[in-house]
């Protein structure tokens, strides 16, 4: 098996210039653990780029409004939070900006199949506050 991912096909599961051009450049690959092992070669700059392009966990509004095709993608990973309470995503919402400003960047997590209740304890206990 041969992998051999274009930059505009990167782009678009990270949204980071320098990662897509990096790993897209290294190709192709024997598999996917050694493009993985290639992905996280990338400097951190290039991991806070993609993050500033991440919609916050739990924003649908911003998921709907932002990000295009981007958001599509985050849309259905957080699926879960569509239905949350307004009470849930404005707790989510807080802990979004407390976390953005301890750490410099949004928090990250996978958030596929998980509630907004469950992510907003993962937040909590990240040290968000």
């Amino acid at each position: 098996m041969s992998l051999a991912p274009t930059e505009s096909a990167l782009r678009e599961c990270c949204s980071c210039r320098s990662f897509a051009e990096a790993v897209a450049g290294q190709g192709p690959y024997g598999s996917v653990d050694e493009l993985i092992a290639a992905a996280r070669t990338t400097p951190v700059a290039g991991w806070l780029e993609a993050f500033a392009a991440h919609p916050k966990i739990g924003d649908m509004e911003g998921l709907r409004k932002k990000y295009g095709a981007f958001g599509d993608m985050s849309k259905g990973e957080q699926a879960a939070a569509a239905g949350a309470s307004d009470a849930a995503l404005q707790a989510l919402a807080e802990w979004n900006g407390r976390y953005e400003a301890k750490f410099g960047h949004i928090f990250i997590i996978c958030a596929t199949g998980k509630s907004a209740e469950e992510m907003l304890a993962a937040i909590q206990q990240r040290g968000g506050g």
